[in-house]
């Protein structure tokens, strides 16, 4: 039972490792095209 507890938990720790990744991932990609949208806005603006 104990090495099933740990792969299980392994396994468990690697989703949550991937889940954070893509996040990361989705945080990074969105304030970029913010920081885009931000410099296109006040190019205009001026």
């Amino acid at each position: 039972m104990s090495q099933k507890h740990n792969i299980k938990k392994q396994n468990y720790e690697k989703r949550q490792e991937q889940k954070a990744d893509k996040v990361f991932k989705i945080v990074c990609i969105s304030l970029l095209v913010l920081g885009v949208l931000l410099a296109v806005a006040y190019s205009v603006a001026v």
